[in-house]
């Protein structure tokens, strides 16, 4: 049987001679493992037609080759050469008339000698306008590498169309080539996912949603679009979530690897871990305040799930926290206490053994189970989308309070604060940067602070979400989440946010009886222990309030 002929119209100026040699060798090693699903994918490009004679000139020869051809891939650089722009018109309109070819154009975003910028860049800004202008919506490629990569996926999308039933190509693909990067994409799944549910609750997402959708079916898969898409989503998910999910996108942005692979998989699994961890820490934290007003009691189940999390000398992985979850759950229900979040009132469905939701947390468990990338994305997507209400809320870090009354004036509280927001800091450093309210009362210092509009009605977070560079008096943020306890010491361990290292506090026992407190805030060291202590004394008080079991030794 015959090989079934699939043509791609090679379109560039001659300055990407060199990334069109390596493309044409990367579909020609294509074609070693197609030719077994009755593919040939054939190149054609104007080096073909050198030699040709014509009645009329060589490009209405190229142009005609340009109409029977089944893609056209155009690049661009620097420049829009007279005869690339001719193909492109040709295969645009074609395409208008016919449905073929597919159309793929690619602008390259490299570094360039100024120097050799000529008057011609023009010819390229105002293609960029024209195509724009057409609906027609481009991606950029930062080497060749990038560029195989982008057109691979692609490629055995659109193959399935031309060339036998999906199913077919996509086993063949596997079979021949079971860890390339056909098989997974990424970031695009959680990027749509999460905007869409993210939508009805912000304006400025569903304002980008709607004109997203308007100019582009897979707009999630455009460049174009899917950028700004995965900024809104990093700045608009609370505080720490929109760090992780900031991580995971830029990793997702890497060059195809084995390691790439097993990034993103461990951080699929770790952003679905650290949002269960927020929502328990959140839910003890408003269970703790709430024993101050509101008199529960918890039943003997409750109660040891509770005293084992602030017991236990191992962290626990997803399935601990989602017992804890449920169980924090069922305590606020069953006691009429009022949820930390709006929409955990409707939670309980979700946490029904056989939801979506348990089961994408179950398939997270273990990254031994995870077949692929996009399985694990589609399972944290899962997760994500159904804890949308998340998205809105803010985090701040109180790094200390001072106090000022000035002669006939009303007091004021000077905060030194930063806020918690999911932005890249290499490029975006004023996100780091300490910053100053003067208020008129008070806050805790050295505080996590989770909330909706105002932070003046805020849920405290610390001790389970602390500043470690608060703390130690430092400058600059260190978020870190409780971990375990250290039953041979009793000393804390937190887990950094950034890299996942652990972070030991130890009890220093600076804050003793009798102690000259003048004294400690003297002494910066001292200053430091004692605010260590504070996250030990802290945590103890909420332990009791919580289980009502009192420690058996003071640390």
């Amino acid at each position: 049987m015959e090989d079934q002929s699939i043509k791609i119209f090679l379109a560039s100026s001659a300055e990407l001679i060199a990334d069109r040699d390596e493309f044409r060798k990367f579909i020609s090693g294509q074609n070693d493992r197609l030719h077994k699903q009755g593919i040939y994918l054939e190149i054609v490009q104007w080096e073909n037609f050198l030699d040709a004679i014509s009645e009329t000139r060589l490009q209405d020869e190229y142009n005609k080759a340009l109409r029977e051809c089944d893609i056209a891939l155009c690049l661009f650089f620097t420049k829009v050469g007279k005869y690339t722009g001719e193909e492109f018109d040709t295969a645009y309109q074609v395409f208008k008339d016919t449905g073929k070819p597919k159309i793929w154009t690619y602008f390259k975003d490299a570094p360039i000698n100024t120097g050799s910028i000529t008057d011609e860049i023009n010819t390229l800004i105002s293609f960029r306008k024209k195509i724009g202008d057409l609906g027609h919506f481009y991606s950029v490629y930062t080497n060749i590498d990038n560029l195989i990569n982008q057109f691979r996926n692609q490629l055995d999308k659109f193959l399935p169309l031309v060339g036998g039933s999906p199913e077919t190509a996509t086993k063949n693909a596997e079979d021949e080539h079971p860890a390339t990067p056909v098989k997974n994409t990424f970031n695009e799944k959680l990027t749509r996912g999460l905007i869409e549910a993210m939508a009805p609750g912000i304006p400025r997402v569903k304002k980008f949603l709607d004109n997203a959708n308007r100019m582009a079916a897979d707009w999630e898969t455009q460049q174009r679009f899917s950028d700004p898409a995965k900024e809104l989503i990093a700045i608009n998910y609370v505080g720490v979530l929109g760090i992780q999910l900031r991580k995971l996108i830029a990793i997702g942005k890497e060059e195809f690897s084995a390691n790439k692979q097993k990034k993103y998989l461990e951080h699929c699994q770790l952003t679905a871990k650290r949002a269960l961890q927020l929502l328990c820490f959140a839910l003890i934290s408003k269970l703790w305040d709430a024993k101050k007003d509101n008199p529960y009691t918890l039943s003997p189940e409750q109660t040891d799930t509770c005293n084992n999390f602030f017991e236990d000398e191992f962290e626990w992985e997803i399935n601990g926290f989602i017992q804890l979850f449920k169980t924090l759950m069922d305590i606020f229900t069953t006691n009429r206490l009022e949820f930390p979040f709006t929409g955990l009132d409707q939670f309980n469905e979700q946490l029904k053994q056989e939801s979506q939701f348990t089961m994408a947390h179950e398939k997270l468990q273990s990254l031994r189970d995870l077949q692929d990338c996009s399985e694990a994305e589609n399972h944290l997507t899962t997760v994500l989308t159904a804890l949308n209400f998340l998205a809105g809320y803010k985090m701040m870090s109180i790094k200390s309070i001072g106090y000022s009354e000035m002669r006939n004036s009303s007091p004021h509280y000077l905060y030194n604060y930063t806020d918690l927001v999911g932005i890249d800091s290499k490029s975006n450093r004023n996100q780091e940067q300490e910053k100053v309210k003067y208020e008129e009362v008070p806050i805790n210092t050295d505080a996590v602070l989770l909330y909706k509009e105002s932070y003046k009605q805020s849920l405290n977070l610390f001790p389970f979400i602390i500043d470690m560079n608060a703390l130690s008096v430092t400058g600059g943020q260190k978020i870190c989440f409780y971990a375990a306890k250290a039953n041979e010491d009793g000393s804390l361990n937190y887990s950094f946010l950034e890299d996942n290292s652990v972070v030991n506090i130890k009890n220093t026992k600076t804050l003793k009886p009798g102690v000259d407190i003048n004294e400690l805030l003297l002494d910066p060291s001292k200053l430091k222990d004692m605010r260590y202590d504070t996250v030990f004394n802290l945590f103890r008080e909420a332990k009791i309030a919580i289980t009502g079991i009192e420690e058996e030794d003071d640390f």
